[in-house]
């Protein structure tokens, strides 16, 4: 079957339902895009946001109900860096490092981090997609990548 919103047009908003989330898990990612950076709409924090796009899931998750293609599932690796306590700020900075240097592995020694980020495009590693609870509507649950590892 062709998908296509002009064959839905005419659905009943009442009769679109919530589509099921990927199953939890690990997977294989790829970071698509140079990670970007933006601050909150309060300037108090900075934050580095990851895309990434699943490459495969790997034997823990259970794929065998999941309507959709694994590779469509699209994620996002975020780094909260808080401007107004050093401490967090160098905290977060550091999680970074390890995520950089340790699970995409596109780190080299003497590398800035700037050149780090720009090395991670194409870069993979494993993640685990967990289910979080929404915190406005416990009836509704959100996926998102919960911890990061490397690929060996």
């Amino acid at each position: 079957m062709a998908l296509s919103f002009s064959s839905i047009a005419d659905k009943k908003v009442e009769e679109i339902e919530r589509p099921p989330l990927p199953p939890v898990g690990t997977y294989r990612w790829k970071i698509l895009k140079l990670p970007e950076l933006s601050k909150s709409s309060d300037e108090k924090w900075e934050i580095l946001n990851v895309s990434v796009r699943a490459v495969e899931a790997l034997d823990d998750v259970e794929v065998a109900d999941y309507p959709g293609k694994i590779d469509g599932i699209m994620q996002s690796v975020r780094f909260m860096f808080n401007l107004e306590d050093e401490a967090e700020f160098e905290k977060t900075l550091f999680r970074v490092r390890q995520f950089f240097e340790k699970h995409v592995q596109c780190a080299e020694e003497g590398m800035s981090i700037a050149q780090a980020i720009n090395a991670s495009v194409g870069g993979e590693f494993l993640g685990t997609i967990a289910w979080r609870q929404d915190k406005n509507d416990a009836d509704v649950f959100h996926a998102n990548i919960s911890r990061t590892a490397p690929l060996d």
